[in-house]
């Protein structure tokens, strides 16, 4: 069953890599080419071979690094699965039963895409947010050291030493004696 799409698949790997550089306005570096490359072969083998116990490290990367994509969202990730069954459809000849079957090792493929991809997002906002804690203490850190080492910030209503209230607040509340001028 698939051999038309066995016979195809490193051309269709290709064609599917070649739709992700794309999207880029400026050709990526060799490393993301060849992420792409290793990516998109991963999981067209798998497809072509079910043999799906290989296929779980390629769609890893692919789907992490889609995650960390700013300009797509789920939909958007996911749908490069779409984009896949597209290429197959145009350039093969094949059987209904071949359609059938090959339609259901994609979706089986898009199902765990999607997993992958939102525990990609699901790891990235625990990252996001422990950067944001980090940052919060390390505020509190330069707070807690300030209210210690600078005199005048523990006197609170006082200016330090020969600096006036100029504020209108301060005139408002009398806090600056202004009965001299």
């Amino acid at each position: 069953m698939l051999e038309e799409f066995e016979k195809n698949k490193e051309k269709i790997a290709e064609e599917w890599r070649e739709f992700f550089l794309s999207r880029y306005p400026i050709r990526p570096s060799t490393e993301i080419v060849s992420l792409f490359d290793e990516c998109s072969k991963g999981v067209v083998y798998a497809i072509a071979n079910k043999d799906f116990k290989d296929l779980e490290e390629s769609l890893d990367l692919l789907m992490r690094y889609l995650a960390t994509d700013s300009r797509l969202s789920a939909g958007g990730s996911i749908g490069t699965f779409f984009y896949l069954r597209e290429i197959v459809l145009r350039r093969l000849k094949m059987s209904v039963e071949d359609l059938a079957e090959f339609d259901r090792r994609l979706n089986v493929v898009i199902c765990k895409a999607f997993d992958l991809y939102m525990n990609a997002r699901e790891d990235l906002y625990k990252i996001r947010f422990k950067q944001m804690e980090f940052e919060l203490k390390a505020q509190m850190r330069q707070f807690e050291f300030c209210m210690k080492h600078c005199p005048y910030l523990g006197k609170r209503d006082e200016p330090p030493e020969g600096v006036e209230r100029v504020s209108p607040k301060s005139k408002e509340h009398g806090d600056v004696d202004d009965s001299q001028g």
